[in-house]
């Protein structure tokens, strides 16, 4: 049985036992209630005939009697048990100032068992609240956002987010917007938040990768508040609003430009070839060399920048397209997945421009292959990318 049903076991034992100790403390509470009330108004008789049993017998009979006919309706109990009970707690409150005491403390005890067992009822219950996925309770509701379309594709933000990927989706809007600070309300289960953070982030990596690409980091804090979380985010940008605009223009116009009735693979040698013919690899560019603000409009940069501007275009063109983050022996590296008649290809436009810059010279090597090809001198993580077709595209 998993750690999630132990709050609903605690709950389910813990209001079983309140209800059990919360009809025995009403039932003595009540009956030694009405007994008390009845013992004062005799007391003085009781007293008087301390020695004489039978006199006092003729005393307690209607009190007995009193009581039963009082609390019968409350407590609604066979008349038998009722009977019994109300004997039982005359009994003691007459015996002795030892018993009548010891019955009260009885009563009492009771009484704060029963709260403290509806306290840890609760609290279980807050546990299993908390623990249990907000979003099969209510499920996910989005809202417009607010932000200006990215590349034609608008981001809204979850009314509520109780998942990691309502969290990536949160990260998700704020970033299209640019928003350099933010909070998020997470309400999910909030155990190994940490854990919960990194598939929000793989999340977002995995389903809006040029989102994803647009910050280089920045930092972040959360505050467990025990039912939810509060999570402080500070990123940075490489590039403004403003230039993702220009982005998104550039774009729509290069794709426009095409020649018309291009097939797929035309369509992503177009690209391939006006990436390259456009674009000198240089880490020292005017602007940030990993956007493609870089290469579309100052004409330099480095791999993240050829593979995202790469990516843009592919997709503003219909050709289903993926990023690839994965190393070669200088380090890190960034390239593309093509979808072609069905099959998947590699396509790495950093490594299809000759360094030191060839104006007018396209390279291929890297042009459609596979993954057998490609393996001679790039890795990646392949469990989270397509496999490609067996050879290299013909």
């Amino acid at each position: 049985m998993g750690h999630t049903f132990i709050p609903f076991i605690l709950v389910l034992i813990s209001f079983t036992l309140t209800y059990w100790l919360y009809r025995t403390f009403i039932r003595q509470w009540t009956i030694q209630r009405a007994l008390r009330q009845e013992l004062q108004r005799i007391d003085a008789l009781l007293r008087r005939h301390e020695h004489n049993p039978a006199k006092q017998f003729e005393l307690l009979d209607p009190v007995y009697r009193s009581v039963l006919f009082r609390v019968h309706p409350k407590l609604k109990m066979e008349r038998g048990k009722l009977e019994e009970f109300v004997s039982e707690e005359l009994n003691r409150l007459i015996k002795s100032k030892r018993s009548s005491l010891w019955s009260s403390v009885t009563v009492f005890g009771r009484g704060m068992l029963t709260v403290l067992m509806l306290g840890i009822g609760m609290a279980s219950g807050y546990v299993a609240y908390t623990e249990t996925d907000l979003t099969a309770r209510f499920g996910p509701v989005a809202v417009e956002s607010e932000a200006m379309p990215l590349l034609g594709e608008t981001y809204a933000l979850p009314s509520q987010i109780a998942s990691p990927e309502e969290l990536g989706m949160a990260l998700a809007y704020h970033m299209s917007r640019f928003d350099e600070t933010f909070s998020i309300r997470y309400i999910g289960k909030t155990k190994d938040f940490e854990e919960t953070m990194d598939a929000a982030w793989d999340w977002l990596e995995a389903n809006h990768i040029y989102v994803f690409r647009l910050s280089r980091g920045g930092e972040s804090q959360y505050r467990d508040h025990g039912g939810y979380v509060d999570l402080d985010m500070k990123l940075t940008y490489d590039m403004t609003t403003e230039e993702a605009h220009q982005i998104a223009a550039r774009v729509e116009r290069i794709v426009q430009e095409m020649p018309i009735g291009l097939n797929d693979f035309e369509k992503v040698k177009y690209v391939n070839d006006f990436v390259v013919l456009n674009t000198a690899y240089n880490l020292e560019s005017a602007a940030s060399p990993y956007t493609p603000y870089s290469i579309l409009f100052n004409g330099e940069g480095v791999c993240e920048g050829y593979a995202l501007t790469t990516l843009l275009l592919l997709e503003a063109a219909g050709v289903e397209t993926r990023y690839i983050s994965g190393e070669v022996e200088t380090g890190l590296h960034a390239w593309n997945l093509v979808k072609l008649d069905g099959e998947w290809y590699h396509l790495d436009t950093t490594w299809n421009d000759p360094v030191p810059n060839q104006p007018g010279k396209v390279g291929y090597d890297y042009f459609l292959v596979s993954d057998a090809t490609l393996r001679a001198d790039h890795t990646w993580e392949e469990g989270k990318y397509p496999v490609t077709a067996m050879a290299n595209y013909q």
